[in-house]
């Protein structure tokens, strides 16, 4: 038997309609798989596979100008952030690593790819 069950009833030899038996999900599955992973919820709360992301990046949106951001590149692997590109300096990167940790289903964030225009100024003067 499947999700789609049929439960035929016979009475005094005749065989009436088939009748649909419904499918109780809440039985079926552990309460933990009806509802989507935290890195999966959208900007309105809807199934979305890079939600987490667009989350982050709705967040960096709000406490940075575009011209900070251009630069900077939010992907999602999992509940990991990774951010990649370059930013301002070192104190708006680890303002950038506090804010994407506050964000729900924030597991870890990567910048190991994300380098600093105050840092890579310094190589060039020196």
């Amino acid at each position: 038997m499947g999700i789609y069950q049929k439960q035929s009833l016979v009475c005094a030899g005749t065989l009436d309609q088939a009748v649909s038996l419904e499918f109780e999900w809440a039985t079926a599955f552990p309460a933990w798989f009806q509802t989507p992973p935290p890195e999966r919820i959208g900007l309105n709360g809807e199934y979305d596979y890079y939600g987490l992301q667009k989350r982050v990046e709705a967040v960096f949106g709000r406490h940075f100008s575009l011209a900070e951001l251009e630069h900077l590149t939010v992907s999602q692997r999992g509940r990991v952030v990774i951010l990649q590109g370059v930013v301002r300096d070192l104190a708006m990167l680890k303002t950038l690593v506090d804010l994407a940790n506050q964000v729900e289903g924030t597991y870890r964030v990567e910048t190991c790819w994300v380098s600093c225009e105050a840092d890579s100024a310094l190589f060039l003067a020196g």
